[in-house]
């Protein structure tokens, strides 16, 4: 006959599947949340000095120097299974190359058009007419003024 007493319960321990529990001390949660406030410091105090083309390379540096203190302790994918840090990392790498091509087809089209370099002559201009011409109609797409006989102030419906 069997023994109904109950089996020890690292008999069982076999049947878990997953990784191991762990426990991290507090400091290192307190030291990363510094890390954090100290890239969060460091992007508002970056923000007041012009970097010019390198500007969104430095902001995103710092973000994803966040991003993976983030997704590496408090997430648990440094102690976790690697399969998940895999999958994340390939995530990451796909995203990384949207913004990449997104960021190289807005950064070159004044290779194409000069116009398209920036909006500074366009907000110049529209500045310029609002200062002259305060009650002047807004200008038109390519900064043409607005032909006066195309005008209607009629309310539409009466």
């Amino acid at each position: 006959m069997e023994s109904t007493v109950a089996p020890e319960k690292h008999e069982y321990r076999h049947l878990v599947q997953g990784a191991e529990p762990h426990c991290l001390p507090l400091g290192l949660y307190w030291f990363i949340f510094g890390c954090l406030l100290f890239f969060t410091y460091i992007t508002v105090l970056l923000s007041t000095y012009d970097l010019g083309s390198y500007s969104l390379l430095v902001t995103l540096l710092i973000a994803s120097t966040k991003a993976t203190l983030v997704l590496a302790v408090f997430m648990h994918l440094w102690f976790d299974n690697k399969f998940f840090a895999l999958i994340v990392g390939s995530s990451l790498v796909f995203l990384s190359l949207f913004m990449f091509f997104s960021i190289l087809d807005v950064g070159s089209r004044d290779w194409l058009d000069a116009k398209k370099a920036n909006f500074l002559p366009r907000d110049e201009r529209v500045y310029e007419r609002k200062l002259k011409e305060p009650d002047a109609p807004p200008l038109m797409g390519g900064l043409k003024e607005v032909p006066k006989d195309e005008l209607n102030y009629s309310k539409a419906g009466h």
